[in-house]
């Protein structure tokens, strides 16, 4: 829980390194927060009920961004005791950030293994740049790394280093990897050229490949990655379609992403059910759809897309982007580490500390909570550090 009160009121007194110490004391990326967020504490905000609600997410903002990077570790130095204990972390995101900060300040030693070249996990390669410029990304981290923490690049779990191995050199480990695996739309002819993930496209972009799509792209779905894989596209020249199974006040993604892209001039057809995907004429694509119609389910429950019999529309596309969801990958957790986890067909069995069946082993961020934002993984990480030191170092 944030003292939000006592951030406010540093900013009311242009007190901006008080103000930071506050946010730091439970947000250890107020940079990406104060862009990103999706700031449901605006909703409940008391001042709402006679106007606007405070603007808490550029407050953090404003606050960061008052603060050169250099002056980060005068303003918020602390005295720290070694501990003399080692934590593994899995995924350099949000919720391994999180983790990293608190535990590092708390004493232990901390190592973090990232699969990709640069830290950040969905906040750099799944949020575009337009966003979240990197250079906010890595203001925050690198405060972090100046703990202490070790970052290892390009080391894949599994494949680089054992899970056995991660297991055996730790006295805890956190894992926080995230959803990359992307959801098939489950149609015939996904698997031709021309289609790919949502994710695909925006890891492209990061990491600075040239990408192709045409002229003409159809985006399947209606969450934030999909509302990204549009803006993107748009911005890349493209005239770009999304098709989303239900309604536009349905739709997952935040209304800002969803009012900006209208903005930009991304097309929508809504209640569209995908039904196929077949080659056309000089390499291009038919999507082929169809409508639906809203059916009402039992008290509680939204209307659910049905398919109108007949129904068979067609769009032509040169770049079909899947966007309808990602999911978990626990494949690199083999081994006799991970005999005592139990794993659930989506997840990882675990307790509101993120402690799982096996008591040195934690998780948090999307792979343990159905919110998918950055600060519950951000409060993931840190619950979860607190559970870590109270295991580790029961006398404080």
């Amino acid at each position: 829980h944030m003292n939000i009160p006592a951030y406010i009121k540093a900013v009311r007194e242009d007190n901006i390194a008080e103000g930071l110490r506050i946010l730091y004391d439970t947000n250890p990326l107020p940079g990406v927060c104060g862009r990103i967020c999706t700031r449901r504490c605006e909703d409940v905000c008391a001042l709402s009920h006679r106007g606007d609600a405070i603007s808490i997410r550029w407050l953090k903002r404003y606050l960061t961004d008052c603060v050169e990077a250099k002056d980060y570790q005068e303003i918020l130095k602390s005295e720290i005791t070694p501990k003399h204990k080692r934590i593994g972390i899995v995924g350099s995101g949000p919720g391994g950030l999180s983790t990293a900060y608190y535990l590092s300040n708390l004493g232990y030693e901390v190592e973090i293994f990232e699969q990709s070249s640069a830290a950040g996990g969905m906040l750099r390669y799944g949020i575009p740049e337009y966003r979240l410029p990197y250079d906010k990304i890595d203001k925050d981290i690198d405060y972090i790394r100046s703990l202490g923490v070790q970052i290892h690049y390009n080391t894949r779990i599994g494949k680089d280093i054992s899970f056995d191995d991660l297991y055996s050199r730790f006295d805890a480990i956190f894992i926080s990897t995230g959803l990359f695996e992307p959801y098939r739309i489950g149609i015939k002819g996904e698997e031709n050229p021309g289609v790919i993930s949502g994710l695909q496209l925006l890891s492209d972009i990061t990491e600075g490949k040239t990408v192709e799509l045409g002229h003409h792209v159809v985006v399947v779905g209606g969450g934030n990655v999909a509302m990204d894989a549009a803006r993107t596209a748009r911005r890349l020249g493209c005239e770009v379609t999304v098709l989303y199974r239900r309604r536009d006040e349905d739709m997952p993604a935040d209304r800002e992403e969803i009012d900006e892209a209208h903005e930009e001039h991304v097309n929508f057809i809504y209640q569209a059910i995908p039904l196929e995907i077949e080659p056309a004429a000089t390499g291009k694509l038919n999507f082929i759809w169809g409508k639906a119609e809203m059916v009402a389910q039992e008290a509680g429950k939204r209307p659910q897309p049905i398919l109108i019999e007949g129904s068979r529309e067609t769009l032509v596309a040169d770049t079909i982007i899947s966007a309808i969801g990602q999911g978990m990958n626990f494949t690199w957790m083999d081994g006799k580490a991970s005999a005592n986890i139990r794993f659930g067909k989506w997840n990882i069995e675990a307790d509101r500390w993120g402690r799982t069946t096996d008591q040195k082993v934690f998780i948090g961020g999307d792979m343990f909570n159905r919110t998918a934002d950055a600060i519950s993984a951000i409060a993931d990480g840190h619950r979860s550090a607190r559970a870590i030191d109270k295991m580790l170092d029961p006398t404080e």
